[in-house]
Order: structure tokens, then sequence, then C-alpha cells
């Protein structure tokens, strides 16, 4: 089996590419401490979660249920049968290094939720409206009131649509994730720069009236 990383995802690439020994390409990162449950077990909680979502909560109310029904409009792919397992990073948890371009699809991901955690959401649960329009278009709705919800729309959103455009490599499927190796990546490679993020919350002060 192949591990290690391939190019980041366009829709997320915020790094210079650099040369590993073994000849992969990945983004300059740190490494953080990585996670080590087991992929199969991982594979059951979420299993587990969805089932106990769908039963206790309308379909309309639970993230993970709107997340598998965007990816499976989007894709076309069972998304539990098909992500679940997948790689490094799809499914819960994640260690190593992503091992290709779906990979770091769902590296972002865990990223993305990651910050809304640290916000004080609960996006495995908090509801949110959304539409999907003709199987190709996502719309996350104005009926969204909170942050949280309208974040973790985006965040599902932008999953379902980086999957939609990589290429699905059926050996990386129910990948056991003891096998990834390598730093796991830093989740400060999707935030922008310093520069960039100092110009969007300070505003130029007003000029002096004449």
């Amino acid at each position: 089996m192949a591990d290690g990383a391939q190019a980041n995802p366009k829709g997320f690439r915020k790094k210079v590419l650099v040369s590993y020994p073994s000849g992969r390409r990945g983004p300059s990162l740190r490494a953080s401490s990585p996670s080590r449950t087991s992929r199969s077990s991982l594979a059951v909680k979420f299993c587990a979660i969805a089932l106990l979502a769908g039963c206790v909560l309308p379909a309309a109310h639970s993230s993970l249920l709107n997340l598998k029904s965007m990816v499976e409009a989007i894709t076309g792919r069972n998304a539990i049968l098909s992500f679940v397992g997948y790689g490094c990073f799809c499914g819960l948890g994640g260690r190593g290094l992503p091992m290709d371009e779906v990979d770091w699809c769902c590296h972002a991901h865990d990223c993305c939720y990651q910050k809304l955690f640290d916000q004080g959401c609960h996006p495995y649960v908090d509801h949110y409206e959304h539409a999907i329009e003709n199987n190709a278009t996502i719309v996350c709705s104005e009926l969204n009131k909170t942050e949280c919800d309208k974040q973790t729309c985006e965040c599902d959103k932008s999953l379902a649509l980086c999957l939609q455009s990589q290429t699905y490599n059926e050996e990386h499927r129910n990948y056991l994730n003891i096998y990834c190796h390598g730093p796991t990546p830093n989740c400060s490679i999707y935030e922008p720069p310093q520069e960039e993020a100092a110009s969007i919350h300070i505003s130029p002060e007003p000029s002096a009236p004449p």
C-alpha cells in the first residue's frame, strides 16, 4: 500500500510544496500530536453516531446526515462505504501525512470542524438548513441564524465540493491508519498569512477633514 502525501488540493493549497527524500511532495508543515485510535473503531463510532442521529433527531436536524446527503449527491458515492476509513483522515480522527488529494480534503474538513469546536460550536449535531440543486450545487440557506450553523454548513459544503473534484483511489479505501506515518499537518496551513489577516481585520483610519 502506498503512504505519504501527494499535492495539497487546489482549493486548500496554502503553503509551498517541498520534496521529501522518498520523492513524495507535500506542504512544509509542523508536526502535531497524532491520534492513535484505530481506524476500524472510528468507522464503527461514525456509523453509530449517524444511526443514533437518524433515530433521535429529524433528518434536517443532524449535521452528520446533512454532510452525508451532500457528499452522496455531489460525488455519487455512498458516503460511509466510500469515505469512512479512506486514507489517513477520512472518517473520525487522523494521523500522519494525507495520502492523496481526497485525503487532503478530509484533513481540511477536520481542521474546519476543529476551528468550530474551538469557538464553542458542536458541528456533529448543530442544525443547519441547506439545499442541493440538480445534484450539483449546494446552497447554505439564509435561514441559518447562528454563526455555528452557517459555518458548519460551509465546512460540509467545502468538503463535498473538494471530494467531487479529486480522483478516488480504491486502494486507499478502508486503509488502516497504523500505516500512516510522517508529521501530521498543522491546521494553521489553512489560515491566511498574518499580513492578509491583518488587512482583513484592521479597517483604514478615516482621513482627517480638510
